[in-house]
Formats: C-alpha cells, structure tokens, sequence
C-alpha cells in the first residue's frame, strides 16, 4: 500500500529565467494590497530580473514551477529578510516556514546574530505568522503613508 504526497518542494537560489515566476508570485501573494499605492509592499517595486541574478533571492520549487520566494540583505549583525511571498495556492504547506528557516540559517552559517524584517501592520496574518516563528515586535513606525512594524529575532542560544 501506498501513501499519495504532495509535489516534492526543494528550496533552491533563484535563477536568471525565475524572474518571471517571481513577479508573478508578488502579484498573487501581494494582490490584495496593491490598491496602496502610496507605499506598496516591496516585492512590488522590484526589477524581477536584477532579483533572480542577484544571488540574495532564493525560491521552493517543484517540478512544475516557483510556489514561493524570498529575499535577503545583509546587514551585521543581523540578516534582513526584505521579502517573503508564496503563492496563495500553496499556503498552509509550510513553503513559508521552511523558507524562514532557510533564511535563519544562512545568517547561522554567516555567523550574524538573528534575523529582522519589517511588515505592514495591516498585514496581520503576516504578524501572526511570524510571531508564531519566535519573532517578536520591537517597535513600529507610523507616517501618513503606512504603519510599518518591525520583527526580530536573536538566533543565539
């Protein structure tokens, strides 16, 4: 007897010919957002193809494309996670998740002290995910275009 799983997902660098699939998943995984045009959400204001060649950019893949993608900056002593997005058809998989993990540990092997995003307060699912991931809330901004939070966490043990 045999049991049916899922695609088999592999997370990956991103590639020169992903740009497309990843300006595809912005849109999907950022849509209800775009109406803010004041400030978009970052993945929006991106040249896909500078993202996908920049080495900073990695993907979960299967055999029949990108489900989700994230990118990161370096910034001492902490690893900034600029964006993650993943597809809505592939949410509640744990793309998301496994590609957090990813990032923590890069900044582990890269010897920085934790991880740190912002997020929009009005994406609070997003919130919600992340402090389900140990990050905490260590302050907020506000102006007349957006509330932003920021995230944090101390990967030291």
């Amino acid at each position: 007897m045999s049991t049916t799983r899922g695609p088999r997902v592999g997370l990956r660098p991103a590639a020169a010919q992903d740009h497309g699939q990843l300006a595809d998943i912005a849109r999907e995984a950022y849509g209800k957002y775009l109406g803010l045009v004041d400030e978009p959400p970052a993945p929006l204001l991106l040249d896909y193809r500078k993202v996908a060649a920049s080495g900073r950019c990695h993907v979960a893949a299967t055999a029949d494309g990108i489900l989700g993608m994230v990118t990161v900056e370096p910034a001492d002593p902490y690893l900034v996670l600029r964006n993650l997005a993943v597809r809505p058809s592939a949410q509640g998989q744990g793309i998301g998740r496994n590609l957090v993990s990813l990032v923590e540990d890069m900044a582990r092997s890269a010897g920085m002290r934790g991880v740190r995003l912002w997020t929009r307060a009005e994406m609070t699912d997003n919130i919600a995910f992340y402090q389900g991931l140990q990050y905490v809330v260590t302050h907020s901004e506000q102006n007349e275009h957006a509330h932003r939070v920021f995230l944090c966490k101390d990967l030291e043990t």
